[in-house]
């Protein structure tokens, strides 16, 4: 809560599509599933009717109407994701920090925060007295010199001062003061009083890989089934061309869509806006609190805004359904059951316990229609197969000419 909020255009639009990519897996729909009365429609039989995206029988070859050449494509990635020591080293300071582990040097030399310092504080934040909802953190690690969260973003105006010659376990308090367009009507323009509890004093000095014994390793990542310093490198090896690869998989997904022509029949396309809309309000809208609202506080979008946005995006995903699964087409791809089911385990498996089974997940990904939901991931399977199968043929390089690694062993399935 005491960071700051861009209330520009650009960088809200951004929030809003990480909102709409960490819910889409629950939004998308099915293709080409069978409807209640045992028929499919095609989108010109749809006509006015109400339908569920997954009632509609969508033929690839009618869709797609000029297919780009997918042999071969040439394109070029961000030398970021060159997997190099200084790429694992960063890549292992962002992992430390989200499993909650020290990912810096800690000092201890002396116990007095000084200018320069990274510092893990306790904060709660109180306006006339009481606390306020969203303004306490723990074990937050602060850039006292740049008034911003460790690799994060900033505070507002004076958010760090206060921690400046405290010493550690000490308690200190500061007042600062909300910007009048900070976006929150509760705090916009309020003066606040922050109390600090200091818990640590760190070095901009990251904790390195080869320093990681067997037992400090096992100490944060055991539970992940990652106890050794072998492992966890060659965990981290792993993850960073899984990175690449999905780089690779953005670029071709643009390029193709960028190049193909593909029609995406209205009422198709309004169908699975339609159940975008009712998932997120069911997963987000909470406590009798309007979409409007929501989206107002959360985003400083209104519902127009969002809904042309989650059109936009909805748009390039129904798209590469259509390119992809025509190349599945043509390949001859086929579905190959045993590894399906396991795409349905990888899903269970990646849901944080929201599916226990896979029938829970052909009702989630089927709008409550479990048969209509397996058809679409068998399709999104198909897709995705086809998605592996140009990428593993793309000619990839770097944005310096070096060529990339192999990244055959990626796949857009873990995407």
């Amino acid at each position: 809560m005491s960071e700051k909020k861009n209330t520009g255009k650009k960088a809200v639009i951004a929030v809003i599509v990480i909102a709409l990519i960490v819910v889409i897996i629950a939004l998308v729909a099915v293709i080409s599933g069978k409807s209640k009365k045992g028929g499919s429609k095609s989108a010109t039989e749809a006509g006015s009717e109400t339908m569920r995206s997954g009632q509609f029988d969508i033929d690839y070859a009618k869709q797609v109407t000029k297919l780009a050449d997918y042999s071969g494509i040439a394109i070029t990635v961000s030398n970021d994701y060159e997997i190099n020591d200084t790429a694992k080293q960063k890549y292992l300071t962002n992992v430390l920090q989200s499993y909650g582990a020290d990912a810096y040097k800690q000092v201890t030399d002396r116990d007095t925060v000084a200018d320069g310092d990274y510092v893990k504080v306790d904060y709660t934040g109180y306006k006339d007295g009481k606390a306020f909802d969203g303004g306490s953190a723990t074990d937050v690690m602060l850039d006292v010199t740049n008034n911003s969260q460790v690799g994060g973003s900033s505070f507002i105006d004076g958010f760090t001062k206060p921690i400046i010659g405290a010493k550690v376990g000490d308690k200190v308090k500061g007042d600062v003061t909300f910007p009048e367009d900070y976006g929150n009507d509760d705090l916009n323009g309020q003066t606040v009083t922050f109390e600090y509890t200091v818990k640590g004093i760190y070095s901009a000095d990251p904790v390195a890989l080869a320093d990681m014994t067997d037992e400090q390793v096992n100490t944060v990542f055991g539970k992940a089934g990652v106890t050794t310093n072998a492992q966890l490198t060659t965990q981290i090896e792993k993850d960073l061309k899984q990175q690449l690869y999905s780089a690779e998989v953005d670029k071709i997904k643009s390029y193709m869509i960028e190049n193909s022509t593909v029609e995406i029949p209205d009422e198709y396309l309004q169908a699975r806006l339609n159940e975008y809309i009712a998932s997120f309000t069911k997963e987000n809208v909470k406590d009798g609190q309007t979409l409007k609202k929501y989206l107002k506080s959360n985003y400083n979008m209104t519902v127009d805004q969002a809904t042309e946005k989650w059109k936009e995006n909805l748009t390039d995903q129904i798209k590469t359904e259509f390119i992809f699964g025509l190349i599945a087409e043509k390949e001859n791809i086929k579905m190959d059951d045993d590894a399906f089911n396991s795409y349905v385990d990888y899903i269970v498996s990646a849901s944080n316990g929201q599916f226990s089974k896979a029938s829970e997940v052909y009702k989630y990904f089927g709008s409550g229609h479990k048969d209509e939901g397996k058809t679409y991931l068998k399709n999104q399977y198909l897709v995705n197969k086809a998605i592996d199968t140009v990428t593993e043929k793309a000619n990839v390089t770097f944005e310096d000419g070096s060529a990339a690694p192999d990244t055959s062993s990626g796949s857009a399935d873990a995407e």
